[in-house]
This record gives structure tokens, sequence and C-alpha cells, in this order.
């Protein structure tokens, strides 16, 4: 096995002779394999444990057997431990899930120092995710698996090992190693395929790790290719403008497949299989609708979706005491005597306030449904929400745009449109020139 191995490991790191390589060992069979190898091959590694505290004195028995490895020398060997349980309960996620998240962080965290992550997932897991992944539901890139190469992650095992393979390898060498009590539970979907599912496939056919290796293979030879293609309408739908992403909707339409294109292309942003169903579905409709995912906030908005960022927390409505604290919320203001030679400067970002029509506190806040000015220059009052739609604001913008206002009248719709009660006229004393500089 082991020349088999080092083959194996050079391909995935061609420079693995002078490579240095951070192994993930649990003290299972696979890792403690895993860590042999690397030593009876003379490369340059240390070792990285995870005690995620979930099986009480048995994740500190694995804990001290790592740590006492008889079979290393001068190798380091890194422990996180995790309140993994706790952790859970906050993030509302699966256990599995939770634990997978802090150890790749951690991985990822201390593996800056080395060239290669090393983890001992084999053939049998493979085939394992990959039964998961259909009973739950998949696409294409479930049916490839576990990656062999992920960035700095390898894993030499996956393609030409399993798991009889290295209990073989271990008896030959006379390995010690940890069992985890809870690989017999059925709790757990993957147990459940292991024990239950696998053996049976096995009646059939005996192969079928190995066919499940090669059909790995092929799935993700064919989501390159499909991906190439994905790219090509990304490249050709999607248009950024600043931190916004477009997809014109007519052009998305003149595709047979626009509901697997829209699906690839949102899901970078977030949005799942059900909800671009129902986001698909709104291409005929009218303007408005909005679609959340966890960090993107989807618009229909007329023949265009635009997505954006979720902003992690709303502005907070800010109050203003004074004329000179007005200028620490992104404010340039002066104030003036009027004089009969007095000429505004036409721009969107300048306002010009009789000073004598505003009262102290000033509140800058979002627009609020109801809320309505008179726009300046004219004598009647309009519904901001009207003028929005007049301006072809969309709901994007409208939630960005702020209000300077006082006595609960808007005094400004800031960088679009003044209001006619607060201008400054022939019986103007004194009066604020405030500039928009954000």
């Amino acid at each position: 096995m082991k020349e088999e191995f080092y083959q194996e490991l050079l391909f995935l790191a061609p420079d693995a002779p002078e490579a240095r390589f951070l192994l993930a060992v649990s003290g299972g069979k696979d890792s403690v394999a895993l860590a042999h190898l690397f030593v009876s091959c003379n490369l340059i590694f240390d070792i990285a444990h995870c005690n995620f505290h979930l099986r009480g004195e048995e994740s500190n028995r694995d804990m001290a057997f790592v740590q006492k490895l008889p079979f290393l020398t001068h190798q380091k060997v890194f422990v996180k431990e995790f309140d993994t349980l706790a952790i859970q309960q906050q993030s509302g996620k699966s256990i599995e899930m939770v634990a997978r998240t802090l150890r790749y962080k951690w991985f990822e965290e201390i593996g800056q120092n080395y060239h290669y992550i090393v983890t001992a997932h084999h053939a049998n897991d493979n085939a394992e995710t990959i039964l998961m992944n259909l009973l739950r539901g998949t696409g294409l890139r479930g049916m490839c698996g576990i990656p062999h190469q992920n960035g700095k992650i390898i894993r030499p095992f996956l393609q030409k090992f399993n798991s009889s393979v290295i209990e073989t390898y271990l008896k030959e060498n006379e390995l010690n190693y940890c069992v985890d009590s809870t690989n017999v539970s059925s709790l757990f979907l993957r147990n459940k395929i292991r024990n239950q599912i696998i053996p049976e496939l096995k009646k059939i056919n005996p192969k079928v790790i190995e066919i499940f290796a090669k059909n790995s293979q092929l799935f993700s030879q064919q989501t390159q290719f499909f991906d190439t293609q994905i790219n090509h309408f990304r490249n050709n739908l999607l248009q950024k403008m600043g931190e916004r992403v477009i997809i014109n909707i007519e052009a998305l339409n003149q595709n047979e497949n626009a509901a697997l294109i829209l699906y690839e292309l949102l899901q970078p942003y977030g949005f799942n299989a059900s909800e671009v169903k129902n986001i698909i579905n709104t291409t005929h409709s009218i303007s408005g609708k909005r679609f959340l995912s966890d960090t993107h906030t989807l618009l229909k908005d007329r023949n265009n979706f635009i997505i954006e960022k979720r902003e992690s927390k709303n502005e907070e409505v800010i109050v203003v005491n004074s004329i000179e604290e007005l200028e620490q919320y992104g404010f340039k203001v002066a104030k003036y005597r009027y004089f009969s030679t007095f000429k505004a400067v036409k721009s969107k970002n300048i306002i010009y306030i009789d000073a004598k029509k505003i009262s102290f506190p000033l509140i800058i806040r979002r627009w609020e449904r109801g809320d309505f000015f008179y726009p300046f220059g004219m004598k009647s009052k309009k519904k901001v929400s009207d003028f929005f739609t007049a301006q072809k604001i969309d709901l994007f913008e409208k939630q960005k745009i702020r209000f300077l206002c006082s006595d609960q009248q808007i005094v400004w719709i800031i960088n679009h449109r003044a209001d006619e009660r607060f201008r400054v006229n022939k019986d103007t004393e004194w009066y604020y020139m405030v500039t928009s500089v954000k």
C-alpha cells in the first residue's frame, strides 16, 4: 500500500518530498494509517486534532491517544477543544454541520504555514456521501461526492483506498487505533448507510465501492464541462454595477433551460431550488416582488432581477441636536445672511434652508409608507412613493435614501429633492447651505 499511496500523494502534491503537510488525525483507524504512512514515506508533517467533547470521556481518550502516538518522533500535535453542543444550540444547525464547520475553520487558521492539509477520507466515505446526497435530493455536483482536492486540502485515500485495504495495512503494521462508539448508532444517516445499506449493495455487486469511485470521477468531469457552459451564461446574462448584480429577464427567457440557468446563477447568492422556482414564476408579473436568502435580496424590477447583499443591520434613526452635529453625519453646513443678490447653485446634493423654518432636533431617517412632501417649485403636496415611481427609483434605492426632517416634516429627500416649504425667499434673514458629502 505504501508505494501506491505515495504515487497517489505525488499526483495531488508533486512537491511532496519538500512540502510541509498538516494531517487531520482523529485517532480512528483511517487517520492513524494516514499518519503512519507519512512517517514511512519520510515526509514533513505535523498533526491537528479536534476534541468536540461530544462523547464524554471517550473524546478525551482519543485526544490523549493522538498526543502520544508511538510512531511519532519530532512532529507537533496541535489540539483544539470545542464546546460543540453550546455552539450548535446557538446556531440552530445540525451537530454534524457545526462540527464540520469548526473543524475546517480551525484547519484553515493553523494550516497557513503548511503547503497542504490532509484528511483521511477514503473510497467508502465517498460512496456514503453520494448516497446521502441522493437520499436528500441532489444535482450533478452532489453525485461527485467528496472532492479529491479543495484548495490546500487533499485526500490521497479517496479514489483508490477503501476501508478493507486500510484495515489490512493496520494489521500488517500492528497499529492500534481508537474506536468511535457512535459509529454503530443508527441515529445518524451516515451510519445507517454504512452499516445497513452498503452491505446490502455489496451483496448485489461486491465492487460497489470501486464503482462509486469511478462514477464520482466521471460526474466530476461532467460537472467541469457543465460549469464551463454556465460560466458562458454568467458572462452574458449577469451585469455588475457596483455592489449590484443585474440579470436581464428577457435575455434569460430566450434560453430553453432558463430555470436551470437561473438556479446556477443565483446559487452563489444563497438561493435554493425552491426559491428559484418561485423567482422564475415572477418573470411576467409586476415589479416589486422581493426574495430573501440568508445573504442577499433579489428584487423583480421591470425587466430585471436585481440582487444586492443584505445589510446586517438597518441604520437607526439619527437625532441631530445642532447644526454643528449635522456635520458628523456626512454633511457640510454653512450659515449666511440673506441678500437680494442670493443665487442658488443647482445641485441635487445641495439644499438651501431658511434658518427660521427649521427647529431642532432634526431627524435623519429612512423612507416610511405614507410619507409626503411639497416638491421644490410646486405648491401642492405629493406622496413620496409617487415621486419615487416618477423618478424610476427601485425598491433597493428607496431603502437607501435618507430624509432630513424637522417637526415631522420632510425638509429634504437627501440628494434628490428639497421641500418647497423650507426654501429661501425675500423674507429670509439667515439661511443654511447644506451639502451632502457622502
